[in-house]
């Protein structure tokens, strides 16, 4: 059994117009989300073997925001520049090249692939994951490769302004 916790980035700055959207960096709410998502992702006792991140600097800073608040090693994290602004394929194929030793795995990307990938994986669940929402899903394999034609479960969808978390 896999475990798959996906992750949109954090709310971002949109202050200088002129700043490429890669280039983006977290706003003053972003930087207070990421590490109360990753602290109510630590309390669900999850083990995270692998972070697996998009290389946009939003992105970049909630996965090290959340790595630091669940004590993951900052060292370990995988980054690919081909989950900026990924398709649910992409995201999918990421996933496929996952190390089978890795149990439970946390991706943060972006919408609209990530939002199109959860619903892919268990039906329409949202229209839009919110900034740093997390939606969890267990998947009855044991290879990653395997993931399209595992049966997929939602474990948990939380997001910062959830007030049932």
């Amino acid at each position: 059994m896999k475990t798959l916790i996906l992750t949109r980035h954090a709310k971002s700055e949109w202050g200088d117009l002129l700043q490429k959207d890669y280039d983006r960096t977290l706003n003053e709410r972003g930087l207070r989300d990421a590490p109360l998502m990753g602290l109510r992702l630590s309390k669900r006792n999850l083990h995270i073997d692998a972070l697996i991140s998009s290389t946009a600097k939003r992105a970049e800073q909630t996965t090290l925001l959340i790595a630091a608040s669940l004590g993951f090693n900052a060292e370990r994290i995988h980054w690919f520049d081909t989950l900026y602004h990924a398709s649910p394929s992409v995201i999918q194929d990421v996933l496929m090249e996952t190390d089978d030793r890795y149990d439970t795995v946390l991706v943060v990307c972006h919408n609209n692939g990530l939002t199109d990938f959860a619903n892919a994986l268990a039906g329409d669940v949202t229209d839009n994951i919110p900034t740093c929402g997390m939606m969890a899903f267990t998947i009855d394999t044991v290879c990653w490769s395997d993931i399209a034609m595992a049966k997929k479960t939602l474990l948990f969808y939380d997001y910062p302004k959830n007030t049932g978390s």
